[in-house]
């Protein structure tokens, strides 16, 4: 019985790893979509996820909600932030703190 609760607790952690490693791929894709419509770098080629939780869809379906921050710049000299918040795997907001957000 033991053993069937650890092997499911460990398709459950490698589900969730996997959904996030999706996620993440999500946020970066569109990182760079937004830094090349507006014109600006993407520094260091990633983004960090800041904040996790969860909240409902528009089903009122529960999802988890991740925040994930990045860095971009506009001249090479100054080092801005911008956001990407993600609600399942859909992404709903990008912010970047020179422009205006972009709601989705």
């Amino acid at each position: 019985m033991q053993e069937m609760l650890l092997i499911i607790a460990l398709c459950a952690g490698l589900l969730y790893w996997q959904q996030a490693m999706k996620c993440k791929e999500q946020a970066l894709y569109a990182a760079r979509k937004e830094c090349k419509i507006c014109g600006v770098q993407l520094l260091d080629q990633t983004v960090q996820q800041a904040r996790i939780s969860l909240s409902r869809d528009e089903q009122g379906r529960w999802r988890i909600w991740r925040v994930y921050r990045f860095d971009y710049t506009e001249t090479g000299q100054e080092r801005f932030s911008g956001t990407i918040t993600l609600l399942g795997q859909k992404v709903l907001r990008i912010a970047l703190e020179t422009f205006n957000p972009v709601i989705h």
